[in-house]
């Protein structure tokens, strides 16, 4: 455990220290900042536009740190060879891939939260100058982000998973795979049905049904749509998955992460 913690804490500070991430950071910021000046524009439900613009921008940056972060961070240590400075030294390489998943989520997760307090600010400025007070929108504003931060243990296991035994640019293709997929496979299974309905395609839908069940459903993670169109949906928002998300994300992690040390730990070097 404390080899675990020692390699996430200075994966984290390696992390922190990246003009990526500066970079990342700057535009997450231009992004959620302009949702403040949009909603002037909007002519009715401003307060739509400052949620949706700032879910999407937590969601998004959050996928592009794993990708651009996370995909370097084992490839990084073989090419420059620490890993073998660092397995000389008695640390497992299970215990090196799960601190750097530790490293990445952590980084991951002090963004999300500079996100939302800003993008909570923003909102109780908007209400406080408009003289509305809903108290239940921070309420499922906190959920989303909850659910956000499950999700994203998900995308960031997978960038390690990929970054364990293949190039960053693969990975980094990958992993953006995965995440488009797993925020529509609702929409996926449609269309694998419609394609099973055709004539001559049972193994393109078969191949497809793989993909499907291979792949997360972050849709299942995804409080986007209840948030904002909460008062449209009522009881409908209020009877979300909540359960059964959590329980997808951790176990789908565990799971992801088990395949990594695997592979890591047969990889040569």
């Amino acid at each position: 455990m404390i080899e675990i913690l020692t390699i996430g804490l200075n994966t984290f500070r390696e992390a922190i220290r990246s003009k990526v991430l500066y970079l990342i950071l700057f535009f997450m910021v231009l992004m959620i900042g302009s949702s403040f000046f949009l909603e002037t524009l909007a002519l009715d439900g401003g307060d739509r536009l400052i949620k949706n613009l700032g879910l999407s921008t937590i969601s998004f940056f959050g996928l592009l740190v794993a990708m651009f972060i996370g995909v370097n961070l084992i490839p990084q240590e073989v090419e420059s060879k620490t890993i073998y400075t660092i397995v000389s030294q008695g640390v497992q390489r299970w215990q090196f891939v799960l601190g750097k998943f530790l490293g990445l989520i952590l980084t991951v997760y002090v963004n999300i939260a500079l996100m939302t307090v800003m993008l909570l600010g923003i909102l109780l400025y908007y209400f406080a100058t408009t003289d509305m007070i809903e108290g239940v929108t921070f309420f499922w504003m906190i959920k989303a982000i909850f659910m956000e931060l499950l999700a994203m243990l998900i995308v960031v296991a997978v960038a390690i998973l990929f970054s364990s035994f293949s190039t960053p640019i693969l990975s980094a293709v990958m992993t953006g795979c995965v995440y488009i997929i797993g925020q529509m496979t609702n929409d996926f299974w449609d269309y694998i049905r419609l394609q099973s309905e055709k004539q001559g395609t049972e193994i393109y839908c078969a191949f497809l049904k793989v993909i499907y069940y291979l792949c997360p459903h972050l849709d299942m993670l995804n409080l986007k749509k209840q948030v904002v169109h909460f008062e449209e949906l009522g009881a409908a928002a209020a009877s979300f998955p909540y359960g059964a998300g959590a329980f997808h994300a951790i176990t789908y992690t565990a799971v992801i992460l088990f395949i990594a040390c695997l592979a890591f730990s047969k990889r040569d070097f």
